[in-house]
């Protein structure tokens, strides 16, 4: 899933930091790295606007919300340029929206509007505006609003295929977590596009995705019940986690809800396109959706039927080597078993 948040957008001004390992981090996406150099060096009472900036977008990553506060309230305090007011905003809305103080992220919108702004951080207050439902584009959209979940309804969606969405989503979510137990910080926000094809041309990414730190999750209106709803469930089970693209797919179709023979599915796939598993799961290899989402889903089922525990555990620590590590020798073992199932 592309993430449509810019992970460089502030990397001219955080060059010129005080803490070139900090700003390195940063750069390279590291953003629990940019918060253990935080804590190591005490980095709290910096009084540079960039270090706390840079600290505050990296707690927002992780979706640690109330550390993210802390450090944006030192921005407010040491901001002065128009671009420094900006791009505290910006953050301020991602604090905001994840802790679920909707009105808070209405004036954050409203006092960014007033900012002039960089070119990137304007471009960026329309990411996060498209993404979490603040854009003009969502004013006639259509809310209804469950125990865990906002629905966000394109317009031209039938009233009947609005309950029927209702209905089947919160029931997933249920079902789901009944499994995980998970404490999300907020409802999940979960827009449901009228379109079956993939790419929307708004987002500009492909639908579904989903943005499990802000719990919220962009469908088409032909998607499985379950598979984003899975995703945001999954990471909020322990938000201290590491996942990789091949065990993260496989939770989403593993708890799609949707009453099919995964196994059967899995075969088909790997008959057409045999891998090897041990490969995709450590490198992280960019395979087609239509052979990495079965077998991967199929694999997460034969781990959560093999040993709860430790599929909970492997939840939570998602690479090959954290599964080394809660599989023991048995790992080999298991991946040599599925896959000589699906070559009966």
């Amino acid at each position: 899933m592309k993430n449509l948040l810019f992970l460089f957008i502030m990397l001219p001004s955080i060059m010129f930091s005080q803490n070139n390992a900090l700003a390195e981090a940063f750069k390279n996406g590291e953003f629990k790295k940019v918060i253990e150099i935080s804590n190591i060096e005490n980095l709290r009472n910096a009084d540079d606007f960039e270090t706390h900036l840079i600290i505050a977008k990296s707690y927002n990553e992780v979706g640690d919300f109330k550390q993210a506060a802390e450090f944006l309230k030192q921005c407010e305090r040491l901001m002065k340029s128009e671009w420094e007011k900006s791009w505290t905003l910006v953050e301020s809305i991602k604090t905001n929206f994840g802790t679920g103080n909707i009105e808070a992220v209405r004036q954050n919108f409203a006092d960014a509007k007033k900012v002039k702004g960089t070119k990137n951080s304007e471009k960026a207050l329309r990411e996060i505006a498209l993404l979490i439902g603040f854009d003009e584009l969502y004013d006639n959209w259509k809310i209804k609003v469950t125990e865990n979940i906002i629905f966000h309804f394109d317009n031209s969606i039938s009233d009947a295929d609005v309950e029927k969405v209702v209905t089947t989503r919160q029931k997933a979510f249920n079902e789901i977590n009944r499994i995980f137990n998970s404490n999300l910080p907020k409802k999940i926000d979960f827009f449901v596009w009228n379109q079956k094809e993939n790419y929307n041309p708004y987002l500009k990414s492909s639908l579904g995705f989903t943005r499990p730190t802000l719990c919220v999750s962009h469908n088409r209106i032909n998607q499985t019940p379950g598979h984003e709803l899975a995703h945001n469930i999954s990471f909020w089970r322990n938000r201290e986690n590491r996942r990789t693209k091949f065990i993260n797919e496989g939770i989403g179709v593993c708890f799609d809800q949707q009453k099919n023979n995964k196994f059967e599915i899995a075969k088909a796939a790997y008959k057409t396109h045999p891998m090897n598993l041990i490969d995709v799961w450590k490198k992280q290899t960019d395979l087609g959706n239509e052979i990495l989402y079965p077998i991967s889903g199929a694999f997460v089922e034969f781990l959560f039927n093999y040993d709860k525990a430790k599929f909970f555990a492997l939840v939570e620590n998602q690479t090959y080597q954290d599964a080394e590590v809660i599989y023991g020798s048995q790992l080999v073992n298991l991946i040599n078993e599925f896959i000589r199932n699906l070559n009966e």
